[in-house]
């Protein structure tokens, strides 16, 4: 009895040790991890980009719509009161 628990305690004892090596010599982050991260903070920029791009697109949009109203109002303006 004891020499099996002395041998099952050796051989945990071994799995253990090994494990805790293999950890400690892994890195503290997978590259996988960092390549998956950047991926994704790219893919916010460029997410973030293109909303400001809509955006720039929709005041540009809005600014010549204003002028067309303000031109319509200066019109019906002179024509009331000519």
């Amino acid at each position: 009895m004891t020499n099996e628990l002395l041998r099952k305690n050796a051989e945990k004892l071994k799995i253990a040790t090994v494990e805790t090596a293999k950890e400690s010599e892994r890195g503290i982050v997978d590259i996988e991890t960092l390549k998956a991260t950047n991926e994704s903070l790219i893919a916010t920029f460029d997410e973030v980009m293109q909303i400001q791009q809509e955006g720039r697109q929709k005041r540009q949009q809005a600014e010549v719509e204003m002028q067309r109203i303000e031109a319509e109002l200066k019109a019906k303006l002179l024509q009331v009161q000519g």
